[in-house]
């Protein structure tokens, strides 16, 4: 579950229950009712007066913006909000200059699309609500067709050809183009109004060319586009459009497109204005086409959001990670001072015990170093030398090697190994090593391991042969426990490389093998010591 999902807040499973509560309402909540209400009746007037016979009325924002409003900001989805709306409308009735029948079916349009809208939104998780993840556009498109098909249905019966001309286009493809239209270039823009104060610090660009680069696109396309003139003129922000869905926010993005969808509404009417024929059907399709292009960078940005948000998750994970491992690194470094400070304390008066208390004490040191590069993953080197797998293997063994003889030998090519990878083969090669003291050669007094390195042309393979006085047992060092499944996961999927163990009577041979890639060739002129 994403951060913004946890942060969305429970809502109820009635939406009739909800509505009935007592809204927690801010301060002068009667002055946002009122503020809504006036907003509404004003939106309401200009689409009724900007209607143009000849061209058609492509501009009615009221809807659109009721309806965001009522999802954006719950406490105005309130008896009172409703309340505020209708008044807004009645009020606006004079003034745009209908008759009462037409007025009446011109409300009960509106508040309908509206209610069809906010039914189908409520239920939705409030992060989709805000276009915060790549399926909220989903579910504001089902919302919207939803709503354009209701109206497709309803407005020519209770409104009838006011707006256009039926005879050019037909009344179902108007209503239900206008009011898509409408929805797609107005609500995605209040839907992701952002939260909190001095919210454009975080919404737009920095005054920095690079920052500003995609809008600058965005300025000169649109006006190359109305310099070359023609219908085709339209697309070409559209790339640049695209540009800024990458570089900016959700809210930053959705105001871009609302501003490309009028640009290219007044481009089409204003074209027609002069014109003794106006092809009704052409700008009605020209309009709808822009409304539906501004679904493109709307679902580009959302993505960019929510792949950003992932990203940032990755970022606080790995640094909790990183926390935890030095906390678990500096405590078992504690263990091991401890485990040093015991075997002093153990031998003091008797000096026959300090050959086996210094020889346990190098091991240990010996140990702490390989505990450490699995950790950290650093060179083994001093600072500009190379390391080697050799050298690697040599020091993850060293623990496990005595004065008098020497239980391993490792040979074969030298290569050397990417910082990438050294600490996977340095987990690698510990469960080895792990395993050979319990059940293996390590364990086994007259044992011997060998280990051979040979690089071909695609692939580097790795000979870890154990030899044992006695027979293994193998079935406790192939069991398929945990060891196994670090061995499975290291070489398999995250080396993309493959291993296979064999049980022989003398011991057991394993051999991995590993993509070139990893690898590098030793330096010709390797830095003195």
């Amino acid at each position: 579950m994403s951060l913004a999902d946890r942060k969305a807040k429970p809502r109820s499973g009635s939406i009739i229950i909800d509505w009935l509560k007592i809204p927690t309402a801010p301060r002068r909540a009667w002055l946002y009712f009122l503020l809504f209400g006036g907003a509404y009746s004003v939106l309401c007037i200009f689409g009724v007066r900007t209607a143009n016979d000849n061209v058609l009325s492509l501009i009615w924002p009221a809807n659109p913006f009721m309806l965001g409003m009522l999802v954006r900001f719950p406490f105005l989805a309130r008896p009172l909000g409703w309340v505020a709306c209708a008044a807004g409308f009645a009020i606006a009735i004079p003034i745009m200059g209908c008759g009462l029948a037409t007025a009446a079916g011109l409300a009960t349009y509106n508040f309908g699309v509206v209610v069809i809208g906010y039914v189908l939104l409520y239920g939705v998780d409030q992060v989709d609500q805000r276009l915060k993840r790549l399926t909220s556009v989903f579910y504001l498109l089902f919302a919207v067709v939803a709503e354009s098909i209701f109206a497709g249905i309803v407005g020519p019966i209770l409104i009838g050809p006011l707006f256009h001309d039926p005879a050019a286009v037909g009344s179902y493809r108007y209503w239900f183009s206008v009011e898509l239209l409408n929805q797609l270039a107005f609500l995605p823009m209040i839907l992701s109004y952002p939260e909190g104060r001095k919210w454009w610090r975080r919404q737009l660009p920095q005054p920095t060319f690079h920052d500003q680069a995609p809008i600058i696109a965005l300025v000169l396309s649109a006006t190359l586009g109305i310099f070359f003139g023609e219908m085709g003129a339209l697309t070409f922000p559209v790339p640049a459009l695209l540009w800024c869905a990458i570089s900016y926010r959700v809210f930053l993005t959705a105001v871009l497109t609302f501003i490309f969808c009028i640009w290219v509404i007044l481009a089409t009417t204003l074209s027609y204005n002069e014109a003794s024929h106006v092809d009704q059907l052409l700008v009605l399709s020209i309009s709808m086409g822009a409304a539906l292009i501004s679904l493109g960078p709307v679902i580009i940005s959302t993505t960019t959001a929510t792949r950003n948000e992932i990203v940032d998750q990755l970022r606080r994970l790995a640094a909790e990670r990183e926390i935890v491992a030095n906390e678990l690194d500096h405590r078992i470094k504690n263990l091991f001072a401890l485990v040093n400070g015991l075997i002093s304390l153990s031998v003091r008066g008797r000096p026959e015990m300090r050959p086996l208390a210094d020889t346990l004490r190098n091991r240990l040191v010996a140990l702490r170093r390989a505990h450490s590069l699995i950790h950290t993953g650093n060179a083994l080197s001093g600072p500009g030398e190379f390391t080697s797998l050799r050298e690697l293997i040599g020091v993850l063994l060293r623990p496990y090697e005595s004065a008098e003889n020497k239980h391993f030998i490792v040979d074969g090519d030298e290569v050397c190994i990417d910082r990438g990878t050294l600490a996977a083969m340095a987990l690698i090669f510990h469960e080895l090593a792990t395993n050979s003291t319990k059940y293996g050669a390590l364990n086994d007094p007259d044992g011997a391991l060998s280990v051979h390195i040979s690089r071909g042309t695609d692939d580097l393979r790795i000979k870890w042969i154990e030899r044992v006085a006695v027979k293994m047992d193998c079935s406790n060092a192939m069991d398929g426990g945990f060891g196994s499944k670090l061995l499975d996961f290291i070489i398999n999927q995250q080396l993309q490389g493959s291993y296979a163990r064999t049980c022989t009577e003398a011991g057991m041979d394993i051999e991995i093998i590993l993509p070139n890639k990893l690898f590098s060739d030793p330096p010709s002129n390797p830095l003195p010591s």
